[in-house]
């Protein structure tokens, strides 16, 4: 039992029941309460004009008595003494007469010239109940010399809100039910939804590929908001196993790349001597292919020592749109051999990063841009870039071959290359030096429609990173 008083679905389901029950309560009564207002005052209106008549036959009485007699020239006791001979027994008949035209309202006055007490024409045992009463003055010329009261018992007024009564509660009982099922089915669909959203995020807990169910409403956000959780904190959690093997990787390719570099720098010398050696004989052209391979191989190297101890920052304040027109000076051979344009799209603006790293990174991007459109006519290279609050964000897009679906996410791997010469590293290199001026390279592409490269950088890096 304490589990199910515990449980959210029946929390959910007593509050809306309790909610409708109270809602449509309270609007019956207030409605009730409404038209026996509205109810007493018709009725006191109606006793007001009933109680108006016998008034004003009493004020016709009193002023032919008063003509009649010459009120003006008597005295007080006088005016007393004749109304208590003539007003009395004439004013009590009419009364006796006119109250039998309103069998159901109670009609009485007092009058102390007449009686020391309320003469009341109806019967006394109604007395007992309660009333609706309308007191109305009786003058004499600018006196007040009695009250007229005209009344009904209160249980014969408030009989029609009875009936109301009894109508409201059968039609609210019914309304409650009609809406407490509709509420029911209503919350039984949400809960379901509910229900089915709380067993995936349970499943999350030990796999983090599982679907959540989308929907619409504030439910549906919810949705939306964990599977996007559950999405990043797989990356997070595939980016910090990269992040340990990339670490461990590096630290092993510095140590190669030194004991590779030593026996490098000999064979590129013995090399030169033996060209020498044999300048002129058939023989030179094999060491040819000696020099260049081991040129290449020592880029390599190049590369295995940036990518595994990557130096210190050593930020400068320059302009980056300066920074750009010169990084296109120094490979506008590159882009004149592929016959590929570049297009600066940047504006002036000044950033604090590492001028050497940084030309690295960019220079990185644009080969990767050129290579792509080796052999397209109309190729063209553009770079543009905007700030957001303390961010720089830098696009680099070309409208070469694009990449493959299946080679997007093995885009920033250590050595993986589509190029017949390319290390593999140009890309990961770029990506540690954006991640070391607190940034992320993210890219766009469609396979034969180009890529866009993203720069997220801060706008100003502190050295001794």
């Amino acid at each position: 039992m304490g589990r199910v008083l515990k449980s959210l679905s029946f929390q959910i389901i007593l509050t809306a029941l309790l909610i409708v029950g109270f809602s449509m309560g309270f609007l019956s009564n207030r409605l009730i309460m409404e038209f026996q207002q509205e109810l007493v005052s018709k009725e006191q209106e109606t006793l007001e004009a009933i109680g108006s008549q016998a008034v004003e036959r009493w004020n016709r009485m009193y002023r032919e008595l008063s003509v009649s007699y010459k009120f003006d020239g008597l005295t007080q006791n006088q005016q007393d003494n004749l109304m208590r001979i003539f007003l009395s027994k004439s004013f009590g008949d009419y009364m006796l007469t006119f109250k039998d035209n309103f069998p159901r309202v109670g009609i009485g006055y007092e009058v102390p010239l007449f009686d020391n007490g309320l003469t009341y024409l109806n019967d006394p045992a109604r007395d007992s109940l309660s009333k609706l009463s309308v007191a109305l003055p009786l003058k004499a010329g600018k006196r007040t010399v009695g009250y007229l009261v005209v009344d009904r018992d209160m249980p014969q007024i408030l009989a029609p809100i009875q009936r109301v009564q009894f109508e409201a509660f059968k039609r609210s009982t019914v309304s409650i039910a009609a809406s407490g099922l509709v509420t029911i089915f209503l919350l039984a669909l949400f809960l379901i939804r509910l229900q089915t959203l709380r067993r995936s995020v349970v499943r999350l807990k030990t796999d983090l590929d599982t679907p959540v169910p989308h929907g619409g409403g504030e439910l549906g956000e919810i949705s939306s908001a964990v599977s996007d959780l559950a999405r990043s904190l797989k990356r997070s959690i595939e980016e910090a196993k990269q992040t340990e093997a990339l670490k461990t990787l590096g630290t092993f390719t510095t140590g190669i790349a030194h004991e590779v570099r030593n026996p490098l720098t000999s064979i590129k010398g013995y090399a030169g001597l033996l060209e020498k050696k044999l300048q002129g004989r058939p023989e030179a052209k094999y060491v040819t292919p000696i020099s260049s391979e081991a040129d290449r191989l020592e880029a390599l190297v190049k590369d295995l020592l940036t990518f595994g101890r990557p130096s210190p920052l050593q930020p400068v304040e320059f302009d980056l749109r300066g920074f750009f027109e010169g990084l296109g000076e120094l490979m506008h051979q590159q882009f004149e051999d592929e016959h590929v344009a570049l297009n600066i799209e940047v504006p002036s603006m000044t950033v604090t990063w590492d001028a050497r790293q940084s030309e690295q990174l960019f220079m990185n991007l644009f080969q990767n841009g050129v290579q792509s459109l080796h052999g397209i006519q109309d190729g063209c290279v553009s770079v543009a870039a905007h700030t957001e609050a303390d961010r720089v964000l830098v696009e680099v897009r070309d409208n070469g071959v694009g990449i493959r679906e299946e080679d997007k996410p093995k885009m920033f791997t250590p050595f993986f290359t589509t190029k017949e010469h390319g290390t593999g590293l140009g890309l990961p290199i770029s990506q540690k030096i954006a991640a070391l001026h607190n940034g992320v390279i993210t890219f766009e592409s469609s396979e034969g429609r180009g890529a866009t490269f993203t720069v997220n950088l801060s706008k100003v890096v502190k050295s001794g990173v």
